[in-house]
């Protein structure tokens, strides 16, 4: 599906380095609902596709979580209630909706 949010994950390498491994896990581990409104792939720097897309998104630190190619969480890794309201910022109208919803949900106490 084109409107699908492209979330890229940069990192060193997820096996070896425990934040990029978290940093993944922020979005391999959302619930398989939102998980169908994106598309996400993790980008190791030990390879030339890797090297390529840190160069392409501009890249300056790892690991680092990029939303519709904008640099979002850099060396930070997010919580489950900051990556939701990134993602709904970023979506087409048509998640935009679904995911705000699951913000209020997670925020609520």
């Amino acid at each position: 599906m084109a409107d699908k949010i492209v979330v890229d994950v940069l990192t060193l390498d997820s096996y070896q380095c425990a934040a990029c491994q978290y940093m993944l896990e922020a979005v391999s581990a959302l619930p398989k609902h939102i998980q169908d409104m994106m598309e996400y792939k993790e980008w190791n720097i030990k390879g030339k596709e890797g090297i390529g897309k840190f160069l392409e998104l501009k890249g300056r630190v790892l690991p680092t979580i990029c939303i519709n190619r904008d640099l979002v969480f850099e060396s930070i890794i997010p919580t489950y209630e900051e990556l939701i309201q990134e993602l709904a910022k970023r979506a087409p109208k048509s998640f935009a909706d679904a995911l705000w919803k699951e913000y209020q949900k997670s925020i609520e106490v």
